[in-house]
């Protein structure tokens, strides 16, 4: 999947749906998580909406638009990054892409069937989490 084809919709989800999710769901409910890390560049703390799971003492997210991402590439430059899933904010670090198979487990077959995706990325928690 080729992130440049969904560059026009990645840039409205930046700036339109990204505002809100992060306002009203994000982070309290399972099918949505924030993912806070700091810009490669800027050295600014950044929030992104993701779908994240928590399997074994990792977390995963698919990787919906591919690995060229902003918040995918300043999660690579820093190593680490911390997820609020269902409230609580994890440590992370560690970070993997890893393909479909590596993810599989975190996913129930329900949500497996629906994320037609190959690209996820996998974190290890922190033991202090």
């Amino acid at each position: 999947m080729s992130g440049k084809r969904f560059k026009p919709l990645r840039k409205f989800n930046r700036a339109i749906l990204n505002p809100i999710s992060r306002a009203l769901i994000a982070g309290r409910f399972s099918f949505c998580s924030l993912l806070y890390h700091i810009g490669r560049r800027s050295g600014k703390e950044y929030a992104a909406p993701v779908m994240a799971v928590i399997k074994d003492g990792h977390i995963y997210i698919p990787l919906t638009y591919g690995p060229d991402t902003d918040w995918f590439l300043n999660v690579q430059a820093a190593s680490s990054c911390r997820v609020k899933i269902k409230g609580k904010v994890y440590s992370a670090s560690n970070p993997q892409q890893v393909d479909a198979t590596g993810a599989a487990a975190a996913f129930p077959n329900n949500s497996r069937a629906r994320i037609k995706l190959n690209q996820f990325l996998r974190l290890t928690i922190e033991a202090d989490s």
